[in-house]
């Protein structure tokens, strides 16, 4: 905006075009800028609520956790009315509140910790991967261990947030000190938790047909041996095929990776997981089938979910990477 003066008391103003143009531009989008600011606002508010801890535990962890307890005990108030008018209803409901209870509860349990904690037994562990660069030798023997990179299972359930598969030129305390930068275990993932949801959701359509099959198949008063067919048969056809595909989910979905995360996750991750899958499941499926009525084994088998799910979530926030 130049000013030129002619004589005393006479100023002449000329404006330039391009002012004229951010000003009809800040009038034509005042919605724009408006978006922006409320996106500056509320992100500097998450990060001024993540300063306030309970137990070091933030206050969005609290909230939730307790909003979510609250839903469960009012859903089991009306869970036999869903279930005699629908029951592929109620056990979609119970699936969406008790996944995202588990992944709640994970994440707090990180909070709470201020770091990722690895909950696999090492034996385990060991186990997989030992069983992995056995089978991988086999099948190419002239793969080194180096380039097979199986010492160790250190690689996350999910793939790492914002960051591109691990190069064999990155060392792992450089990988390690990149990755502690972008990650804050204080702050909630909403992301992961509405996943976790989803997934709840979207296994409920093959979880009730199953147990409809099962019940099927087998006699109305369950003895030992017919309980134990039914164990057997879903270790041996359901989980190790949902958990395939959880894999598959999580990479794809929940962190957008590739083909090549995706490689690295089933062969680093999947033998080691079954393992413990193989720890918690027959036992619980054999409690659900010999005791649980059969309008509650869809239930009792997502609330068991709680806790492997706090397994797979303290797994993907693990420092062993």
């Amino acid at each position: 905006m130049p000013l030129q003066l002619f004589g005393r008391d006479q100023i002449v103003v000329h404006y330039d075009s391009s002012n004229e143009d951010i000003e009809s531009h800040d009038d034509s989008s005042p919605s724009l800028s408006r978006t922006v600011v409320l996106q500056y606002k509320l992100l500097h508010f998450a990060e001024d609520i993540t300063q306030f801890k309970l137990y070091n535990v933030t206050i969005v962890h609290w909230t939730l956790f307790l909003l979510w307890l609250w839903l469960l005990w009012s859903l089991t108030n009306v869970y036999n009315d869903l279930y005699q008018r629908s029951a592929h209803f109620a056990s979609m409901c119970t699936n969406v509140i008790l996944f995202g209870l588990s992944d709640i509860i994970a994440q707090s349990i990180t909070c709470y910790f201020s770091s990722s904690i690895d909950p696999i037994p090492q034996i385990i562990d060991s186990t997989a991967n030992e069983f992995m660069h056995q089978w991988r030798h086999n099948a190419s023997p002239s793969q080194n261990n180096e380039d097979t990179g199986y010492e160790s299972d250190n690689y996350s359930v999910f793939n790492d947030y914002g960051l591109s598969a691990i190069s064999s030129n990155v060392s792992d305390f450089e990988f390690n000190t990149e990755y502690s930068k972008l990650r804050d275990t204080s702050i909630f993932n909403f992301w992961r938790w509405v996943c976790f949801m989803f997934w709840g959701l979207f296994i409920s359509n093959f979880q009730v047909p199953w147990y409809k099959i099962l019940n099927y198949f087998y006699t109305e008063d369950p003895t030992v041996i017919q309980v134990l067919e039914r164990v057997l048969s879903d270790q041996l056809l359901y989980s190790p095929l949902f958990l395939y595909f959880f894999f598959t989910y999580s990479n794809f979905i929940m962190e957008r990776g590739d083909s090549e995360t995706y490689r690295i996750k089933i062969e680093r991750l999947y033998i080691s997981t079954l393992g413990c899958n193989l720890l918690v499941w027959p036992l619980a499926q054999f409690i659900n089938f010999l005791i649980i009525p059969k309008h509650f084994q869809v239930p009792f088998s997502s609330s068991v979910g709680v806790l492997w799910n706090c397994f797979l979530s303290m797994r993907n926030a693990s420092n062993s990477i």
